[in-house]
């Protein structure tokens, strides 16, 4: 596998954890029992904890990589390869992250509670994100 593909990879457990983590947290504290602010708080974090997963998970995978191939970490120079399915993955996510914005939005107009609207603004773009990632792994997989 690429350096990209390890990227997608390790975004997408990411993901997957820190997810796990909001849904357990939700189930143990409620959704909607908790303030705004507290509801912003605990997503802000989230965002931080994924960041933070991010750099160090891939730094872990590329010294992994290095101990098992015994050469250095090697960023390949993007070509027209990488450009398309860059394009075609951002392109996908940017359907996903504006379709999931305008259904929260007339869910919002048709009666939901407000809360949902913080949800609603942290998962728009996580899942737009999860969208590019798999979209990456399937465009390299298939070419």
């Amino acid at each position: 596998m690429s350096q990209k593909e390890w990227e997608a990879v390790i975004q997408l457990v990411g993901l997957v954890l820190i997810v796990g983590w909001l849904m357990y947290d939700g189930l143990v504290g409620g959704f909607t029992e908790a303030g705004f602010a507290a509801v912003a708080t605990r997503l802000v974090w989230a965002i931080v904890a994924m960041v933070v997963f991010n750099v160090v998970a891939m730094v872990l995978v590329m010294i992994g990589i290095g101990i098992v191939t015994r050469t250095g970490p090697t960023d390949e120079e993007a070509d027209e390869r990488d450009t398309s399915i860059g394009s075609r993955a951002m392109r996908n996510s940017g359907a996903v992250t504006a379709s999931l914005a305008a259904l929260s939005l007339l869910a919002l107009a048709f009666g939901a509670p407000p809360i949902f609207a913080v949800y609603a603004l942290f998962a728009a773009p996580v899942l737009g994100g999860a969208t590019d990632a798999v979209s990456r792994l399937v465009y390299y997989r298939i070419g």
